[in-house]
């Protein structure tokens, strides 16, 4: 999580040091924005002015002008020349186009969901849909940013996983399990996809992305999904197991078929990690129509000093080894003391425990996994 804080603050820099600026007049509110994220602003006033903000800093001023279709922002110094089109702002020197329309999150509460200060839950949104929001952010900055790096020699992988990969093509990485459900969501429904995946290669892998495509009976892709959500460790080295989930919003419930992939590197900018042990991973059903059901696992410390930054994923599994919820938690503003142990607990969502019930599905276990990012 230190290197993603420091990504993220690396490419908020790189934003304030390249002027941006994405109707018939290019006047007015740009917005900078990525993954619904809201990095920063440009204000251009019909006078010839402009006012820039990046990730909620001080407000910058500077001016503009129109040549064409031609947009040339001057900002502390530095011109730089944007194609309008009516309704962006675009430029080869710059990663990202500008639009009138607002990202879902501002850059300032990603900030602080990252670095484990506390945050507002903003209006009419859900805690779900917000790690999902800042999850995908991650992802396609990380892109940017790899991108950005020109790394050479690094090897890229996708698996399928409604297909067996070619014989003579060996999977990136393995997936052991993976489940495909819809449950109604707030808004409509929701397809929820988790996996279980291994590293079965001789050398470590860093998961950097995924996708997938979602088919009614007819064979018409009717969802898509771009990025990872909730996942467990992005390190893998050879033998070690993970989860990853994404998810779709649908029209309707009914019977779907999908494609899913997962893409993964040799070399990454994200942090390598160890493992931590854990047991005692438990479900835990809770009687009542308005008590959750619960999942619980133990993490222990077994160093001589103490630990900070301990994260942990604990995914519920039925009789069939059905993957029913999946869901992190962390402990980023705590240290675990040494040779100490803590429980970990984690509600059952009632849109997951309302599907299992009505499916006459049973959950019997938790399978647990907690790890600390090296400071590499």
């Amino acid at each position: 999580m230190k290197k993603i804080t420091a990504l993220l603050l690396a490419l908020c820099m790189l934003l304030a040091v390249v002027p941006v600026l994405g109707e018939e007049s290019p006047a007015g509110n740009w917005y900078m924005s990525l993954a619904d994220v809201t990095l920063g602003y440009i204000l251009l006033n019909e006078d010839g002015t402009a006012i820039v903000n990046v990730a909620s800093e001080e407000d910058i001023a500077g001016t503009w002008t129109a040549d064409g279709n031609t947009v040339t922002i001057t900002a502390q110094g530095q011109p730089l020349d944007f194609t309008f089109d009516g309704t962006s702002l675009s430029s080869e020197m710059f990663p990202l186009s500008l639009s009138r329309e607002e990202g879902r999150l501002p850059m300032s509460v990603i900030s602080k969901m990252m670095s484990g200060e506390e945050y507002e839950l903003p209006e009419g949104m859900t805690e779900l849909e917000m790690t999902t929001i800042a999850m995908n952010f991650v992802a396609e900055y990380t892109k940017i940013m790899e991108a950005a790096s020109n790394q050479g020699g690094e090897e890229t992988g996708t698996t399928g996983t409604t297909e067996p990969a070619p014989q003579d093509e060996a999977p990136i990485v393995t997936i052991e399990k993976s489940t495909f459900r819809v449950n109604e969501s707030y808004s409509g429904f929701r397809g929820t996809y988790i996996a279980r995946i291994k590293n079965e290669n001789e050398v470590p892998l860093f998961l950097t992305g995924g996708n997938m495509q979602v088919f009614d009976g007819e064979g018409n892709q009717v969802a898509e999904a771009s990025y990872l959500s909730r996942t467990g460790s992005k390190y893998l080295e050879p033998g070690e197991t993970s989860f990853v989930s994404m998810y779709v919003d649908l029209e309707s419930d009914g019977e779907y078929t999908y494609q899913a992939n997962i893409e993964t590197k040799t070399e990454s900018y994200r942090s390598t990690d160890y493992a931590v042990k854990v047991t005692d991973p438990v479900f835990v059903k809770v009687e009542g129509e308005y008590n959750s059901d619960l999942m619980k696992a133990t993490v222990t410390n077994e160093t001589e000093a103490p630990v900070a930054g301990i994260q942990a994923v604990l995914v519920l599994v039925d009789a069939d080894g059905n993957l029913l919820e999946i869901d992190t938690q962390d402990l980023y503003r705590n240290e675990l003391g040494a040779n100490s142990s803590i429980t970990l607990v984690s509600s059952v969502e009632d849109r997951t425990k309302k599907f299992y019930e009505e499916k006459g599905l049973t959950p019997t276990a938790v399978e647990a996994y907690a790890w600390v990012e090296n400071d590499d």
